[in-house]
């Protein structure tokens, strides 16, 4: 209504004050170029009043101009305060505020999603270690390989409740399991027995004989012994003549005897002499004898000797013969189960069967029968040089069967996953100081001590080894660290003001899907442990998981 009626206000003055006269010719030559008015408008906050080019061509007072322009401000400024106070305004106002609150709230949760979400981890002290990893072979800790060492049809089988035996069946020590024919051998071994004997009674003989030319040797030498007095004694009684003789001589001379007292002693000297010569021919004779009786004693002697060798040789023999007839048999060693039992009766044997190049499994295959002892099982394994360093006897040992082993390795598997799987669990039990010079790993030996019931002799399975450990370690997901510049750090929850703060952290212990921090954390912080990469010192999160 107010401003229909400014506009019928405006067009009224047009016609009546502003209407042009009816001849203007003179005015229109006095009215200069620069005079003239140009098509003009009156803006208002309602309605444009437009006035006419022609009408301001005509010629009238300054004054009515003037008064034009004030009435249509003052009509302008009237209109405007009416629509300040009119309820129109206001709700125009009303919708103003709250485009704003709405701007404001919108701000705000703007600035709520803007957190970058986050999952968390409480740090706890628990224990941790780090393994090292091998695939092994199980098998019992005794054990034997039991194999016929001699060509030959298997004539025997033990027998278990009317049947052969099988692999499974218990065994007692002692017990004969197999044999071969050996009806040569045991023909080798009596004739072995027998020139065993004939070379005893030669030796009997040969001692005879030694003894016999011991005992003229000896006598021998007693006579050498009695010759020898006699020579001593004929050779004094000589001296004795001779100076008899000389004696008996000298008074001679002087003229105190006759010749004939001198021709007594001087055929007494000579018959001293001819004793004398005697004595050493029986001397030597009885040295003659004893060299005889020593040649004697000598060949009696190396035909003692001659016949301990062949005694000796005949024993050999004779022995070679009872370990060649052993060798046709098979007996159980200890008590003991059958684990593997290769041979049937009838077959022809011969050790070229045995196939000790090649794998493990060929040799199983091709032994006649393996005994084992199974209350104590062993898992011998190589490990690369690097981690066998590491391995030291009475560490503690997690066994899992290959088939856990698939289904862990599909998913991933932790410290707590390893102790549900493990069939059994030993302690190292010796490891080698070498390394292979093929394949550069370490044996290891690892001794189970818990559920030897659940494994089988042969079969294959991982083995994890503790080698290093903490029971009272900070630990957090390995995922939870991230590298800068190469070093680590873990993002701190800051729980008052929703934010984190990067630290800088010391590794220790890398275990399965723990790790250790030796520094920078400390125990019941929250550690982001998904969405770190993206965040940086300060940055506002929002804990999704784990904030508990």
């Amino acid at each position: 209504m107010v401003l229909r009626g400014i506009t019928m206000k405006a067009n009224n003055f047009q016609e009546h004050d502003l209407s042009p006269p009816e001849s203007s010719t003179e005015t229109d030559r006095d009215i200069q170029p620069a005079e003239r008015l140009q098509e003009s408008e009156v803006v208002t906050d309602t309605e444009v009043i437009t006035i006419p080019e022609n009408s301001v061509h005509k010629k009238h007072p300054l004054w009515q101009y003037i008064f034009s322009v004030i009435f249509i401000l003052a009509i302008g400024a009237i209109v405007f305060k009416q629509l300040q106070n009119s309820p129109q305004t206001s709700e125009i106002k009303s919708e103003k505020q709250s485009e704003q609150l709405s701007e404001i709230k919108s701000e705000i949760k703007s600035e709520e999603t803007a957190r970058l979400p986050v999952k968390v981890t409480r740090v706890k002290s628990q224990l941790i270690q780090r393994f090292v990893f091998g695939n092994g072979r199980v098998g019992a800790a005794k054990g034997k390989h039991l194999t016929f060492e001699t060509s030959g049809t298997i004539t025997y089988i033990k027998k278990v409740n009317g049947r052969e035996l099988r692999e499974g069946d218990s065994v007692k020590a002692g017990e004969l399991l197999a044999k071969v024919d050996d009806r040569r051998l045991r023909a080798d071994l009596a004739q072995s027995q027998a020139r065993t004997a004939e070379a005893q009674t030669q030796r009997v003989t040969a001692q005879a004989n030694v003894s016999q030319a011991a005992a003229v040797l000896e006598q021998a030498k007693a006579d050498v012994i009695g010759t020898q007095a006699d020579l001593r004694s004929a050779k004094d009684a000589y001296r004795l003549a001779q100076s008899e003789y000389k004696r008996r001589s000298e008074l001679f001379q002087s003229g105190a005897i006759s010749a004939s007292d001198v021709d007594v002693y001087q055929n007494k000297a000579e018959d001293a002499s001819a004793k004398v010569q005697a004595a050493m021919a029986q001397v030597s004779a009885a040295e003659s004898k004893v060299k005889s009786a020593e040649g004697q004693l000598k060949s009696a002697q190396s035909q003692l000797d001659s016949t301990r060798a062949t005694i000796a040789s005949a024993k050999a023999g004779q022995t070679r013969s009872v370990v060649t007839l052993e060798d046709t048999t098979i007996t159980a060693p200890f008590d003991g189960i059958v684990a593997h039992l290769n041979i049937r009766e009838g077959d022809y044997w011969t050790p070229q069967r045995v196939r000790i190049t090649g794998d493990y499994q060929s040799v199983v295959e091709s032994v006649p029968i393996i005994l084992i002892k199974p209350d104590v099982y062993d898992v011998w394994m190589k490990l690369p040089a690097f981690d066998g360093v590491s391995v030291k006897t009475n560490q503690k040992a997690y066994v899992v069967s290959d088939q856990q082993m698939s289904t862990a390795s599909t998913h991933g598997i932790s410290e707590s996953q390893l102790f549900s799987l493990a069939k059994a669990t030993g302690k190292v039990f010796s490891v080698s100081p070498s390394i292979t010079p093929g394949e550069r790993a370490v044996e290891v030996r690892v001794r189970l001590n818990t559920g030897v019931k659940t494994l089988r002799d042969g079969e294959r399975v991982s083995v994890w080894i503790a080698v290093e450990e903490n029971p009272s370690a900070l630990a957090v997901p390995p995922h939870a660290i991230v590298y800068r510049d190469q070093k680590p750090f873990v993002f701190v929850v800051d729980e008052q003001e929703k934010i984190v703060k990067k630290r800088q952290v010391t590794e220790g212990i890398r275990g399965m899907s723990l790790r250790e921090i030796k520094s920078g954390i400390y125990a019941g912080e929250f550690v982001v442990i998904e969405g770190g990469n993206r965040l940086v010192n300060g940055t506002p999160i929002e804990v999704v998981d784990g904030g508990k």
